[in-house]
């Protein structure tokens, strides 16, 4: 059991350093959301890992990065600050995790989510300086009770993707002024 969690250990110190790596290469940002996705899906064990961005003026989450191949998951229409799970975890900047979405009055997507077979969810907010921009949704294929450990590894990954999006932005910022200035 030891080694079990020893390897377990390992292999998500290794995925963080993927993220870190991504993070400071110069892959565009597009190509590190889906590496984040990826790579955190894979080390989390779950059917689907997705990150879902706050929409400033239609206050709106809608689907930025997953490593599913549903068309129907990557398609499902976007959410309102405070609508669902996501957008509850987006108003409240807080972690949600849920036990079993199919039974949640509050999950939106009950028949994506049976078709995928999707149980479990742990939604945690991408927040830059207090400010929340987007969500990190995490699922699992059978029932799971979230522990804090696993809820932490899941805020550092939401941290990490918080960074790159919001280094994004500003470059935007910055290229735009520099153009505007010459």
């Amino acid at each position: 059991m030891e080694e079990q969690k020893l390897e377990s250990a390992k292999d998500i110190v290794e995925a963080l350093s993927k993220i870190g790596q991504a993070i400071t290469s110069d892959l565009y940002l597009e190509d590190i959301l889906n590496l984040i996705v990826t790579v955190t899906a894979e080390v989390m064990h779950s059917k689907i890992c997705s990150i879902m961005l706050l929409d400033p003026k239609t206050k709106e989450l809608t689907m930025k990065a997953t490593q599913s191949m549903s068309k129907d998951y990557i398609n499902k229409n976007p959410l309102k600050l405070g609508e669902g799970i996501a957008g509850k975890v987006a108003m409240e900047n807080r972690p949600i995790a849920v036990y079993d979405i199919i039974g949640s009055d509050e999950y939106k997507s009950k028949d994506i989510a049976k078709k995928e077979n999707l149980c479990s969810m742990l939604c945690i907010p991408l927040h830059v300086k207090g400010n929340v921009i987007g969500v990190l949704n995490l699922y699992t294929t059978k029932p799971h009770h979230f522990n804090d450990y696993e809820i932490n590894i899941m805020k550092t990954v939401a941290d990490a993707a918080a960074i790159v999006i919001e280094n994004s932005r500003l470059m935007i910022e910055t290229n735009l002024i520099k153009e505007e200035l010459e």
